[in-house]
């Protein structure tokens, strides 16, 4: 069953009341494509809906960034794993050899090695923090420098003065007429626009 709390609750009221006061022939649906620009004279809207994670996730563009970001955590993960097999060996070496050496030698050894298998764990999480951040600072490029663009043209096209994130957290819970979402036709669009994905990548990514 569905729970919220109440802020959330007020929260999504206030959402519903929002759209009901913008939109009066309001039809309840899901997401579709907004009409062509042919029948925007029949269709002018004050605000317009997209999903900026199904755009990032759906353009070629996006997809792009996204398998740079997974191969730069592939090769983290293999690196991890060379690592690791080597600190296994040495581990196994070090148990082997603990019958020829004295408790305090063993010990030093032993604790060295565990200082070491410590500071590796540390630099890798630092490695990883470092591509989910490249990722973050690639998105907010991408959004910025190629999908706003977009976005804008549509808003000039349906001259509608706002337009709803419903990835947003305060926008989760909104119901709206599926002829407002222009998320497909921003992703459409995009995909049109641009082509030369090595070339933009390197503008995102460098």
């Amino acid at each position: 069953m569905f729970k919220t709390t109440e802020t959330n609750f007020i929260q999504y009221l206030l959402n519903i009341l929002i759209i009901f006061f913008l939109f009066p022939s309001f039809s309840l649906s899901q997401t579709k494509n907004i009409p062509l620009e042919s029948n925007r004279e029949n269709f002018k809207r004050s605000v317009l809906v997209i999903s900026h994670e199904k755009i990032f996730n759906d353009t070629n563009l996006g997809k792009a960034v996204f398998k740079k970001f997974k191969d730069k955590e592939k090769i983290l993960l293999i690196d991890a794993e060379r690592i690791e097999k080597l600190f296994i060996e040495e581990e196994k070496e070090l148990t082997l050899s603990r019958p020829n050496l004295d408790t305090n030698e063993f010990l030093n050894l032993a604790n060295d090695f565990d200082k070491r298998v410590e500071l590796e764990r540390v630099n890798q999480r630092n490695k990883e923090a470092v591509i989910n951040e490249n990722l973050k600072k690639w998105k907010k490029i991408f959004f910025n420098t190629f999908m706003i663009p977009i976005i804008q043209d549509f808003m000039k096209i349906y001259e509608a003065s706002i337009v709803i994130d419903i990835d947003s957290n305060a926008f989760k819970l909104v119901i709206f007429d599926s002829r407002i979402n222009i998320t497909d036709g921003v992703i459409k669009r995009m995909n049109n626009l641009y082509k030369n994905i090595d070339e933009l990548m390197l503008k995102i990514t460098s």
